[in-house]
């Protein structure tokens, strides 16, 4: 007798999401100097900025969020001093001698004396643990990745990183009220954010003692995940452990977050994805778009005292830059530091004269904005 073909159980109908992905997909980049001393006085400050930036890509749907490392003034002083004094050998019959000369004459003493703050009150002066901080990527890249998490997954999500006892200002902020699973039909019913669990380690009978023991190597794979419920989810099949995943709750199935939401970060990521660039060369090598950036505009923003225009054209017309089904990169920061960086990763840019030259046109943003304020204005004029 042939055997019954089993009939595959069709799937549970689920709300559709009234997002849907934008033609332009933008890339949001800013230095690591938003969190300088002279920006944030305090872990209070840092925090706050960070919640500016990340509810200001969830309204505007960017993809990912590039922090460029910047060094602190101290340590550009101190990369200076060691510039400027060198060592040269000089020959002899006898061999060579090492003498050291120091360069620091009364003109650099004067350039670096503009590079220092102006003064500030005692009162605000960064201190101890609040001048570890200072332009400090990591930390930055963590208070964003914690504004995007679900408050039932941030004990799990974040129980090894070594900066989860400076969220104490973040988990006293509102909500992000733009998170993709809001205002988005209901679909927040239908599906669920979650960190895939081992349920319990299956335990082994010694055959010596005939005693049962928690097994050695832990589970790599799990059917649980936790969704923020009484009980975990069982899924119907094994899955990764410790994976953040979206969760259709109806069919307990895995689901792209496009699916669920009709929006996704870059890399399938729940909102944005956070990347850090190293060097001016990897903010565009690196990029979490598979065929990488269409266009590039800089916005200059957090030049407070000085106004160096950039070589670029005075306007640019945005039907230029929002190309449609393009990935846009925007840079917002000061002059400053992104010729630094530059000039820092020079050789690796071979034929490229000036930072300039590696963006299609610059978006004009009014005189002494912040950087974070800069990110929405820029967002806003290019949507």
């Amino acid at each position: 007798m042939a055997k019954r073909k089993s009939e595959s159980v069709p799937d549970k109908p689920t709300k559709k999401p009234s997002k849907s992905l934008k033609p332009t997909r933008y890339s949001l980049c800013v230095p690591s100097s938003i969190i300088s001393n002279s920006n944030a006085y305090n872990l209070e400050q840092i925090t706050n900025i960070a919640y500016q930036i990340a509810k200001t890509a969830t309204i505007y749907d960017v993809a990912e969020i590039v922090i460029l490392d910047i060094p602190t003034s101290t340590e550009k002083h101190e990369q200076k001093e060691k510039e400027l004094t060198k060592v040269v050998e000089l020959g002899s019959d006898k061999g060579g001698k090492r003498i050291k000369f120091n360069f620091n004459d009364d003109e650099v003493k004067k350039e670096d004396a503009k590079e220092k703050p102006k003064e500030v009150d005692e009162a605000l002066e960064p201190t101890g643990d609040d001048i570890k901080n200072e332009n400090n990527s990591i930390l930055f890249a963590s208070l964003l990745q914690y504004f995007i998490t679900p408050p039932y997954l941030i004990n799990s999500t974040f129980a090894n990183n070594k900066y989860k006892s400076k969220f104490k200002y973040a988990h006293k902020l509102p909500k992000l009220s733009t998170l993709p699973f809001m205002q988005n039909n209901g679909v927040g019913s239908d599906f669920k954010e979650g960190l895939t669990v081992a349920k319990h380690t299956p335990k082994i009978t010694n055959k010596k003692t005939k005693k049962k023991t928690s097994q050695i190597k832990k589970l790599s794979v799990t059917k649980y995940v936790n969704i923020g419920e009484d009980k975990l989810l069982e899924l119907s099949q094994d899955v990764p452990v410790n994976v953040r995943v979206t969760v259709d709750v109806k069919n307990k199935k895995i689901v792209s977050p496009l699916t669920a939401y009709g929006t996704i970060g870059n890399r399938s990521s729940f909102g944005y994805f956070v990347r850090l660039a190293k060097t001016f060369s990897s903010l565009f090598t690196e990029s979490s778009f598979p065929d990488g950036y269409t266009a590039s505009v800089y916005a200059n923003a957090g030049d407070y005292f000085n106004r160096t225009p950039l070589e670029v054209p005075e306007s640019v017309e945005l039907s230029k830059i929002n190309v449609k089904g393009g990935q846009v990169l925007i840079v917002v920061g000061q002059l400053d530091d992104i010729n630094y960086s530059f000039t820092k990763d020079q050789s690796n840019l071979s034929g490229i004269e000036g930072a300039h030259q590696m963006f299609d046109g610059k978006l004009d943003l009014p005189n002494g904005v912040r950087v974070e304020d800069g990110a929405l204005i820029a967002l806003t004029k290019l949507n």
